[in-house]
């Protein structure tokens, strides 16, 4: 089987809840199969949560982008310049667990994917942890910095 790079392989996540069918219907209760409570299945389960955690670190990632360049152009590096340090650091760590994640193939046995996805799952918990604090951090500094110190955010160039 072959291993598509992390992004694109969240892309097609994305794009493969689109197209998975609703619920039933009001009063249609939807029992539980019993392929769902398989090892195999358990580990499926598992790195589709873990590709939805990603999702929500890189929004957070970008979310980071945007307040360090905030940071960045306030007149107070003595201020800023902490916290732009804990921005870089946290967003280093995002960086790095999405180079070293490796999704497990699908022919390794369960219990081995299982226990890799375990490990990521808490790896990216942390990772999740230091960015929220970052942000935490950086929107805090931004509110007490004097308003004529800190400018907008550059707005992205237009297109040629």
């Amino acid at each position: 089987m072959m291993k598509l790079p992390l992004p694109l392989r969240a892309a097609f996540f994305l794009a493969s809840l689109a197209t998975l069918p609703g619920c039933g219907g009001a009063g249609t209760p939807s029992a539980p199969s019993a392929a769902a409570t398989t090892p195999a299945a358990q580990a499926q389960a598992l790195e589709d949560t873990l590709m939805a955690h990603h999702d929500r670190a890189m929004a957070q990632t970008e979310k980071l982008f945007e307040l360090k360049a905030q940071l960045t152009a306030a007149q107070a590096p003595a201020a800023t310049a902490p916290v732009v340090a804990k921005m870089q650091a946290a967003e280093q760590g995002m960086m790095n667990w999405m180079h070293h994640y490796q999704a497990p193939d699908s022919t390794a046995p369960a219990s081995q994917r299982l226990t890799y996805l375990k490990e990521q799952q808490q790896q990216l918990a942390g990772v999740e942890r230091r960015l929220r604090g970052a942000l935490d951090s950086a929107q805090a500094t931004l509110h007490q910095l004097p308003a004529a110190s800190v400018a907008p955010a550059p707005a992205a160039a237009p297109a040629k």
